[in-house]
């Protein structure tokens, strides 16, 4: 049993990372078509929570194995205003990485994303307990 832990947590490891830009990024979108699209383009997660506050609302959905989570902030009328998805601290290494491969290297953690004509904003933050990605259109 000893030797296959190492390869568990690699297998982990792996499939807790790749999905870091995966699938459509949801702004614009409305939670109802969220609902249903994240189960899909996010194998593992699952609604949790929806928290209806005027325009501090958001949905929330919740990956319990990879321990991520990922947070819709909606505006007054339901709309995906940007996305925000927590990871554990020590990927942060790995989705910079990743980040940096697949829309070039960053100095200051923040990514560029061309998507039907619009640019997107990627932006890793590394706090004490998790790694944030935020994503939501270029100003």
């Amino acid at each position: 049993m000893r030797g296959v832990y190492p390869i568990l947590k690699f297998l982990f490891i792996i499939l807790a990372t790749a999905s870091v830009a995966r699938g459509q990024n949801f702004i614009g979108l409305h939670k109802d078509s969220i609902k249903v699209l994240v189960p899909n383009d996010y194998p593992g997660f699952i609604f949790t929570k929806e928290v209806s506050n005027f325009d501090k609302s958001f949905i929330k959905f919740e990956n319990t194995f990879e321990e991520q989570t990922l947070i819709f902030v909606l505006n007054e009328k339901g709309y995906c205003k940007y996305v925000s998805r927590m990871y554990n601290t020590w990927l942060f290494n790995k989705l910079k990485e990743d980040l940096d491969k697949k829309y070039g290297t960053s100095k200051n953690l923040i990514w560029v994303e061309k998507k039907d004509d619009k640019d997107f904003e990627l932006e890793l933050r590394k706090g004490k307990w998790f790694v944030t990605l935020m994503i939501r259109p270029k100003k």
